[in-house]
């Protein structure tokens, strides 16, 4: 019996293997997979091997998802640091100035006094020394800062100058902060947009059903191999069987034949012993000299007694 396993497995056939449900059929004969031993074991192993791969899959996955958006929110609160941190700056900075101002008015010192013009300049000859700073000194602007450093600063300018120096170090930490907020801004952007473009999830999730449709696949056809398996093996054994129930057969006829044979040769032969005897009693005296020889003659053909038992000799013939 051939079985043509080329057949096209649908989701009912794979639900049907795994719910011992009929399959294949061909002529006058259904395959149920209850009634079958489709390896179990390797079965399951098969079906649990595709779930680990499925679930490693979206583990994966997860976790790859899960470190990206772990990163875009730590860097969301570094952020947020960097903008305290520049908050707070600021806020110390703001208030210098404002006691820089206070201190100008102490001394009652215009905005447009000489004074007040050459601490503008000496301040900004401070400013064009801070890290990032765009400003910068003519040549004429370098001369009058060094002319007003060799006469000397005022005592107003001297302590103005103080405050400002105390400022430096907020000034510094506010730009540096200012600097790394962009730069990690302009990372998150980046990330978010990459977040929005990644389908991993859903590819994962793709590969995953693909993993386990090709599991199943391969559950159909280990339950097809091993029913073709057990119905070739089943279908030897009863070509076996009838084979032995043939030569059985035969040989009963054989002897049926053979005692056929037998009979039909002791039939003749006892005819012939009798009409023999009958001849012989003729000759003898008695019937007791004819019955040995008879006995002598059978003897001589090798014919048993046992043979012919139940012959019996009419004593009156």
């Amino acid at each position: 019996m051939n079985i043509n396993l080329n057949t096209t497995f649908t989701n009912e056939n794979i639900k049907a293997v795994n719910n011992g449900q009929s399959v294949l059929k061909g002529q006058n004969n259904v395959i149920n997979g209850k009634t079958l031993n489709l390896g179990s074991n390797l079965l399951d192993e098969k079906k649990a091997q595709a779930k680990k791969d499925a679930m490693k899959l979206i583990r994966n996955a997860f976790e790859g998802d899960q470190k990206i958006s772990n990163e875009f929110n730590e860097k969301k609160r570094h952020v947020e640091e960097l903008i305290k941190d520049k908050g707070e700056a600021d806020k110390i900075i703001n208030d210098i100035e404002n006691e820089r101002k206070m201190l100008r008015d102490e001394y009652g010192l215009t905005e447009n006094s000489q004074e007040e013009k050459e601490l503008k300049l000496l301040e900004k000859d401070f400013r064009s020394g801070l890290p990032g700073s765009d400003v910068s000194l003519s040549e004429e602007e370098r001369k009058a800062v060094e002319e007003i450093k060799e006469r000397g600063l005022t005592e107003y300018q001297s302590r103005s100058m103080e405050m400002l120096d105390y400022a430096k170090n907020y000034i510094v930490k506010s730009y540096a902060n200012t600097l790394e907020i962009q730069d990690e801004n302009r990372s998150l952007g980046m990330m978010e947009r990459e977040m929005l473009k990644n389908t991993s999830m859903i590819d994962v999730k793709k590969e995953a059903k693909k993993l386990e449709e090709e599991a199943n696949e391969q559950v159909v056809t280990i339950a097809m191999d091993e029913a073709k398996d057990n119905i070739d093996s089943d279908i030897e054994e009863k070509k076996e069987e009838a084979e032995r129930i043939k030569e059985k057969k035969e040989e009963i006829e054989e002897r049926i034949d053979e005692s056929k044979k037998r009979r039909d040769e002791i039939r003749d032969f006892s005819e012939k012993i009798l009409d023999g005897a009958e001849s012989m009693s003729n000759i003898t005296s008695s019937v007791e000299e004819a019955q040995q020889e008879v006995k002598e003659m059978m003897s001589k053909m090798n014919i048993l007694e046992e043979d012919i038992k139940g012959i019996t000799v009419d004593d009156n013939r």
